[in-house]
């Protein structure tokens, strides 16, 4: 059963000075860097796909890693930086997502990615009270 965040994503429009401050002024660490697909963006945090790449990043480690993702120039306007979700890991998704469907809420249907890395995940993404929310299985 999870016992609290896992991790936030958090999209910044200056991904250089964002890693900077967090592991040169915060000293949060390890920092591993991945590039993130446009179908992992769009399952996850509803972005458009697209032909555009981004760089990402865990920073730390978990629980409350976060998880570094560069807004890509031609979705600026049309996605805004800041916290985009908090992320729930669960090995169970669709046990979740059913939970979630029963207590009234909408979760989208789990969606299974592959970053450019090879790191598979299962994403049920969902907003509560107007935070978004993800449900996550890895692997």
């Amino acid at each position: 059963m999870p016992k609290g965040i896992f991790h936030a994503v958090v999209v910044t429009d200056d991904f250089d000075a964002t890693l900077a401050f967090l592991v040169d002024v915060c000293g949060i660490g390890p920092v591993k860097p991945y590039e993130p697909t446009p179908a992992s963006l769009a399952a996850a945090l509803g972005w458009p796909e697209g032909d555009y790449r981004t760089r990402g990043a865990i920073v730390g480690q978990p629980p409350g890693m976060l998880d570094l993702v560069a807004l890509p120039p031609g979705l600026r306007g049309t996605v805004s930086p800041g916290v985009a979700l908090l992320a729930v890991a669960t090995p169970d998704v669709e046990g979740r997502v059913a939970a979630a469907r029963a207590a009234g809420f909408d979760p989208a249907a789990p969606v299974t990615v592959t970053d450019a890395d090879g790191a598979v995940m299962t994403t049920a993404p969902l907003v509560v009270g107007g935070v978004g929310f993800e449900l996550v299985r890895f692997g």
